[in-house]
């Protein structure tokens, strides 16, 4: 299997550097640019080696990355000199005792630039120097999808969401995304009660659950899935680490589909993190009315392929729907006004009093039509807005 080696090496030289790794991800506010510069021609030992000394030539290359400050510097280099003088205490490398922590927690570690999975990163822009993992290593070998989208998404998007992490799983398509409400977390949580891969990045600690209303959704991907972090341990959520969460989700994908999206936020970041890694784009059309679907139209205004069910998906990865069944198709109700509802509900939500505006009929036949279509699943109402569901 091609894919990523779980990272207890019985190596002492690699265990040492992946040790040394783990303390350099714990430094505060590392970031990945911060620690491209630590780790530019030197191995991450000789980064803590040359941090604890004061190394010129590492100083000068930390203090250009923009944002660093000498207090912050000067944080780095205690903690570094603190690890070095730990180990030597303790007679092991530096990071030992964090390698072992992690391991004791049920959390592996992993080098991209090693291993099976070094051909996904070796061209990657901002590769992540390692990455924390709980669940089954990622298999290169599987078809991988990006789904994301909005957190405050509608009836209509967490419908398509569901269908497409449905349906992916069924045809045993990993469903790649960031673990966040809305569109992210549905689509994921689809996959795995489908008994499909899943694969969520996040962006804290593997102990640090954001946001919390997921936690069971952790625990499952952790379990039935991976669950992947470029952050150790005790790494609490800031909101620097979404976006560069982001571009690993953007690495992970074959092919990322954007359901539900304003303008901008992270679904557009991690849009533009799979641009620059020569991802397809693909996003569902919304109604123009909705702006949940401003984004995902401008994108497809822009060129993106559009999705307008999952063979467009399966297509565009290269797989084919097979001998998959076919939903069947739900008839229309019969009654006009139930018909009718759901044609203005088709533009997008509506308020009860907005469409009384639209159809010749009582207050009373409205609500009482609504509550049949409710009921039969057509409908969702929240707060007083109607939308419809499918």
């Amino acid at each position: 299997m091609t894919g990523y080696v779980d990272a207890a090496p019985t190596d002492g030289d690699a265990a040492a550097e992946l040790g040394a790794l783990a303390e350099l991800c714990s430094l505060p506010r590392v970031g990945p640019a911060r620690l491209r510069a630590l780790l530019r021609d030197r191995s991450a030992l000789d980064a803590i080696s040359d941090l604890r000394r004061g190394n010129a030539a590492t100083l000068a290359a930390l203090g250009a990355c923009r944002g660093m400050d000498s207090a912050l510097l000067s944080t780095w280099q205690r903690r570094a000199a603190a690890a070095t003088a730990s180990a030597a205490r303790h007679g092991r490398p530096v990071g030992a005792e964090l390698l072992d922590a992690h391991a004791a927690a049920g959390v592996w570690l992993h080098a991209p630039s090693a291993g099976g999975a070094a051909e996904l990163w070796e061209t990657d822009p901002e590769p992540p120097a390692v990455l924390f993992g709980r669940g089954a290593p990622v298999d290169l070998a599987r078809r991988r999808v990006g789904i994301v989208g909005t957190r405050r998404c509608s009836a209509y998007g967490r419908t398509v969401a569901q269908m497409l992490g449905d349906a992916l799983a069924a045809h045993g398509v990993a469903v790649v995304s960031g673990l966040a409400t809305g569109i992210d977390g549905i689509a994921q949580r689809a996959a795995l009660d489908a008994g499909g891969p899943v694969i969520g990045v996040v962006g804290s600690g593997l102990d640090c659950v954001y946001p919390a209303a997921n936690r069971a959704l952790w625990a499952d991907v952790g379990e039935h899935g991976t669950l992947l972090s470029e952050y150790p341990l005790g790494t609490h959520p800031a909101a620097w680490q979404f976006p560069a969460r982001n571009r690993i989700v953007a690495a992970l994908c074959e092919l990322l589909v954007v359901v539900e999206s304003g303008p901008s936020g992270g679904s557009m970041y991690t849009v533009e993190a799979a641009v620059e890694r020569g991802r397809t784009v693909m996003a569902v059309p919304g109604p123009i009315t909705s702006s949940a679907s401003s984004g995902t139209n401008r994108l497809l205004a822009e060129g993106c392929a559009p999705v307008c069910d999952t063979d467009d998906v399966l297509l565009a990865l290269g797989t084919t729907a097979g001998g998959a069944a076919v939903t069947p198709v739900v008839p229309l109700p019969d009654d006009p006004l139930e018909r009718e509802l759901l044609g203005e509900l088709t533009a997008g939500g509506r308020s009860v009093n907005e469409l009384a505006l639209c159809v010749e009929a009582s207050l009373a036949e409205l609500a009482t039509a609504l509550g049949r279509l409710h009921l039969a699943g057509w409908v969702t109402e929240t707060g007083g807005w109607w939308e419809k569901a499918r």
